[in-house]
């Protein structure tokens, strides 16, 4: 019988072994952006891009910020919770 740390173990592994799932987190690690932005950007339906960043948001892996765009109107971006070490690419 599993548990409960060992089911949301799991559940991390399979989000971050799902290629859309990382491109979406490595899309906003540095720069916040919106779900509109990332169905571009990463070539994915809407109704995908929710749903995966709803799953994403559930498991604390993404945070949303908002702002007000440029028209006035406030908008939602995302922002990954996972952060790049400069040094660990060298």
């Amino acid at each position: 019988m599993l548990e409960v740390r060992d089911e949301t173990n799991k559940e991390i592994q399979d989000l971050l072994s799902d290629n859309t799932n990382r491109m979406i987190l490595q899309s906003i690690i540095t720069t916040p952006k919106s779900t509109s932005q990332l169905c571009i950007e990463c070539n994915i339906p809407t109704s995908t891009a929710y749903r995966k960043m709803q799953k994403l948001s559930e498991h604390k892996m993404i945070r949303k910020i908002g702002t007000i765009n440029e028209s006035g109107k406030r908008e939602i971006l995302y922002k990954s919770n996972f952060f790049v070490l400069k040094n660990a690419l060298k």
